[in-house]
């Protein structure tokens, strides 16, 4: 004996659900990005298992570089400079002799004795100073700022064209031709 699965005259089912247009939890008001939850709580939901915001016990603690207000990530560094920390270890120093080195020579450049002007586009904030070395021994000579670093670069290190390039300017300075 068969089942019968149904008469023929029964109505034909469709699969129509309203898409949601702001997030479920109470008070957020953002548009849904899966599960009827807006992308800030859908992330939550997936990470912890709950979209529940517990409130932190203690603030944040701050990065332990001088100037730099971001909240700690890891081994007492924001993100930015955590992810900058490779680039000190590939030049030979850390995250703490870089700050020494900082507190050596004031914050500012060893060459033109100024602060850092140029500024990260994203964030806004002036970018760090250059750890600048010595490109055939590879030793670290100081923190410069880029504009110093760049000039040095260009240069290729090299003293003659330094002094060629200082012999030049003084004597433009000297005939009054600017």
């Amino acid at each position: 004996m068969q089942r019968q699965r149904g008469s023929a005259l029964s109505e034909v089912r469709t699969r129509t659900t309203e898409k949601l247009l702001e997030c479920t939890e109470d008070g957020c008001a953002e548009p849904v990005k899966a599960k009827g939850l807006c992308k800030t709580h859908y992330q939550r939901l997936l990470r912890h298992g709950h979209t529940k915001y517990t409130d932190r016990k203690k603030p944040a603690r701050i990065c332990m570089i001088d100037g730099c207000d971001n909240h700690l990530y890891a081994k007492g560094l924001c993100h930015a400079h955590y992810i900058k920390q490779r680039k000190w270890q590939a030049a030979g120093i850390d995250a703490a002799r870089y700050q020494e080195m900082l507190h050596e020579q004031n914050g500012v450049c060893a060459i033109c004795h100024k602060p850092e002007t140029h500024r990260d586009g994203l964030s806004g904030k002036p970018k760090d100073l250059a750890i600048d070395h010595d490109h055939k021994t590879g030793a670290v000579r100081a923190l410069l700022c880029s504009s110093c670093n760049t000039a040095l670069g260009l240069f290729e290190d090299d003293p003659a064209l330094l002094a060629k390039a200082q012999k030049y300017v003084l004597y433009h300075e000297r005939s009054g031709i600017t």
